[in-house]
């Protein structure tokens, strides 16, 4: 089910702040001639400000979810450049709300589209706003020149008190009269001057270089003047903040050579200074050209940062970096992260509670997000790998390659080596059915000992060979570096479907279970769950009438991709296995009493 993007509340909402105002005005964008009064700063640096009542904001450790607000895609067509929402449990991996297929938020005011979208919670925790830039490249022609010289001077802004219901966009003019666009506007709260810092890159045609502005508000209706936050020899843009403890963690990226730095103080209106351990993959920031659009958040109940980096240079989307110690910022590439198939574009993540996450998901559902009723089933085929290929279970045999050898199996008995170009198949044939015939869920298990890069388990729909972004294929692939993707892939020259990601042990026993049902894949290691990701494919369609199934290769280009590795126990069940079967499953396989 898709619901159509944002159940508007009417006008906006009222303000809890009641603010000082001027004689001072700035043009309300969109209005020409409406004034709209300016909000002031004192002698001391704030907003004079009356709070009212207001619930208490919730706390860090109240966090069970994460919100995702960004744009999609390319500017391939005017949808994209709107504000699509995603959600996680584990802040790693992503699920688009209504499928991707509607944006949640659109804009009809000024260039009707917006990128860059940034959101707040209110200190109060009872109001949220949403700001993003006015443009789109799709409705301007591609004209990125024009859109840096005769750009918009206003931001998009939002509201809403429960992330689902959203007031009407409306246009606010906060850059300089002579500014030629106003790009990634964020915000952040500054205790010091009691109001909300919003900040923004823009040129002017003095000297056409980007430089970070800010001004002040309390509402996101009226707003300061606006002066220069930050500047340099060269362009700016992309600048984000976190805080941890008393510190403000400021990342930005350098336009000029395409990378984003790091820098940290103790007051947004401080003296800041580069974090001269930032690395990423130990590597001076300087190394990766090519990425923009940060944004970082820590991870609930972990001692663990996320910085996000849109690798536009590739056309790739968000790549993830991880740190343990944000004072430090050593970051290192994350391998378990997906984003559900969906190109996510600049963005921001907020942290949110269940009742936030469960009311998103109900007014905005994704495939796999209805509650996965229990199955019942049976084992009907095993090989047990007992020096012959002959199934334990079912009737289909095996083949192996030529010089197929065995070695020492898991718990007692033998194993099959899957090494070089030695391989298994389960090929079916008329009046021979494949095991995996039909079945619209399946569990795959066997255990496995690994050394190297190794296709463990592959099936498809015949022997043919595949080819890069028209794939139609399952199987679990087990990375050098010590990573395992559960593809599903039923490509279309369009982006990948997500891989339910993992991790594993070089040269050790390991038990897979690989749960396949109608809209998802779940990854399961030594019994515990990886990774679970939502899927549209269908498996009946996508494997055919006689799937093939191969064990220790794939059929990528004339000699496949091999393995380099011992496997056993290997059995197919014709349904979805519960977490405790699967668990049940790993020990009885494992010799775990």
């Amino acid at each position: 089910m898709v619901k159509k993007l944002n159940k508007i509340v009417g006008a906006a909402m009222g303000t809890l702040l009641t603010l000082s105002l001027c004689a001072n005005t700035v043009p309300k964008a969109g209005t020409a001639g409406t004034p709209v009064s300016a909000s002031t700063l004192n002698a001391d640096g704030r907003i004079s400000v009356k709070e009212a009542e207001a619930p208490t904001a919730p706390k860090s450790d109240e966090m069970a979810a994460y919100l995702f607000v960004h744009f999609i895609g390319g500017e391939s067509n005017a949808k994209e450049e709107q504000i699509y929402f995603s959600v996680s449990k584990n802040g790693t991996s992503w699920n688009t709300l209504n499928d991707g297929e509607e944006p949640i938020v659109e804009s009809n005011v000024g260039e009707k589209g917006v990128r860059d979208p940034h959101i707040i919670r209110s200190p109060q925790g009872d109001k949220f706003y949403m700001i993003a830039t006015d443009l789109s490249i799709y409705n301007i022609g591609g004209d990125w020149g024009g859109s840096q010289t005769n750009g918009s001077q206003s931001i998009v802004i939002w509201e809403s008190t429960d992330l689902v219901n959203w007031s009407e966009p409306r246009l606010r003019k906060i850059a300089r009269d002579n500014a030629t666009c106003t790009w990634a506007p964020e915000s952040i709260y500054d205790e010091e001057r009691e109001a909300y810092m919003v900040f923004w890159a823009s040129k002017t045609k003095e000297d056409w270089t980007h430089r970070i502005y800010r001004c002040y508000t309390t509402d996101f209706d009226t707003f300061t003047e606006p002066e220069v936050y930050m500047e340099s020899d060269v362009s700016l843009i992309d600048t984000t903040f976190i805080k941890e403890g008393d510190t403000y963690y400021r990342f930005t990226k350098n336009e000029a050579r395409t990378f984003v730095y790091m820098e940290k103080s103790k007051s947004l209106s401080g003296d800041f200074e580069a974090v001269r351990t930032y690395t990423l993959n130990g590597e001076s920031h300087t190394n990766y050209g090519g990425y923009e659009g940060p944004t970082v958040y820590k991870l609930n109940g972990e001692n663990k940062w996320c910085l996000l980096l849109d690798n536009y240079g590739k056309s790739a989307g968000y790549k993830p970096f991880v740190t343990d110690d944000i004072s430090k910022g050593r970051f290192t590439s994350a391998s378990a992260f997906n984003f559900g198939g969906v190109r996510f574009r600049h963005g921001t993540v907020m942290p949110i509670t269940q009742a936030e996450y469960d009311a998103l998901v109900a007014a905005y559902p994704f495939t796999g997000s209805e509650p996965e009723e229990p199955e019942t089933g049976e084992l009907v085929y095993a090989l047990d790998f007992e020096e012959n290929l002959t199934p334990s279970t079912g009737t289909l045999a095996a083949v192996g390659s030529e010089g197929l050898e065995y070695g020492d199996g898991v718990n007692g008995g033998k194993a099959v080596k899957l090494t070089d170009n030695h391989f298994v198949s389960v090929t079916g044939a008329e009046g021979a059915d494949s095991p995996l015939k039909g079945l619209t869920s399946f569990t795959v298990s066997f255990a496995a000992k690994t050394s190297g890069q190794s296709w463990l388990f592959f099936a498809a729909a015949n022997n043919n060979e595949q080819k890069w972004q028209s794939e139609k294929y399952i199987g679990l692939l087990a990375k050098d570096n010590g990573s395992l993707e559960a593809e599903r892939y039923l490509s279309d020259n369009s982006a990948r479907p997500a891989a339910a990601a993992g991790s594993y042990t070089k040269d050790e026993w390991t038990h897979y279970a690989i749960v396949y049902r109608s809209g998802s894949t779940s990854l399961y290691v030594n019994g515990v769950l990886a990774q679970k990701v939502n899927s549209k494919v269908n498996l009946s369609e996508m494997l055919g009438a006689t799937p093939v199934i191969q064990l220790g290769r794939a059929n990528w280009g004339a000699n496949g991709e091999y393995s380099n590795a011992l496997m056993d126990s290997f059995k197919i069940h014709n349904y979805a296995l519960g977490e405790e079967e699967v668990t049940a499953l790993h020990k009885s396989v494992m010799g775990i009493a």
